[in-house]
């Protein structure tokens, strides 16, 4: 789905339990910005060509291995991963994964889940709050996970989070450094996951303080 496009999207929900999974399903069925909602079987065969056509993947935290033959596929859609361990899962890496968003299993209504497949669609990275603290602080006080030594941004993601506090929009920060739209979105959610941001406002706030920017 392009960026800015007032379009209905395709879902796709890659979740092992029945229950959680027909939980987000109704929950998706109640959002008029969803047109379709399809659940797939927790599989890894054939997976690359069940999801390529999708809008956005919602995949559990305990799924996310079945996308290893998967990630190299250009065009992959928005993804989401589920779970309330995810700090955990990953050591507190979660810039690393390649990914668009989180949602917390626990606080999953149908206001979170419109609100994230809304940040997504305009290149925004849903964190749910209780995350976001733990990324930010990593154990340590607020005031020292916010020091400028303690927020390890790339060249490449301080050159986007420069473009970012300037106002640009992923498509205009891609083309500012001649990369595709959906790689200026990885950078921007890079950085606002490294941030503890869920926002690009909360973001550049965060640069001010940290003396990023």
């Amino acid at each position: 789905m392009q960026e800015g496009v007032d379009t209905t999207l395709d879902v796709v929900v890659l979740v092992a339990s029945e229950v959680v999974s027909a939980g987000i399903e109704a929950l998706l069925g109640r959002l008029s910005a969803v047109g379709a909602v399809r659940v797939l079987p927790p599989v890894a065969d054939g997976l690359p060509e069940r999801i390529e056509s999708a809008d956005v993947l919602i995949v559990a935290a305990e799924q996310w291995s079945l996308l290893d033959g998967c990630r190299d596929i250009s065009g992959l859609p928005s993804t989401l991963i589920l779970g309330d361990d995810l700090y955990e899962r990953w050591n507190g890496d979660l810039s690393s994964l390649p990914v668009d968003g989180f949602l917390s299993l626990k606080e999953l209504s149908v206001q979170t889940l419109d609100n994230a497949l809304k940040g997504v669609t305009v290149g925004e990275m849903p964190i749910p709050a209780s995350l976001a603290k733990r990324l930010l602080t990593g154990g340590r006080s607020r005031g020292m996970a916010t020091s400028h030594g303690l927020i390890p941004l790339t060249s490449r993601e301080n050159q986007a989070f420069r473009l970012l506090a300037d106002g640009m929009s992923n498509k205009q920060i891609a083309r500012y450094l001649d990369i595709s739209v959906h790689g200026a979105k990885r950078l921007v959610g890079s950085i606002l996951l490294k941030l503890g941001a869920s926002n690009r406002t909360s973001a550049v706030i965060t640069g001010i303080k940290s003396g990023l920017l």
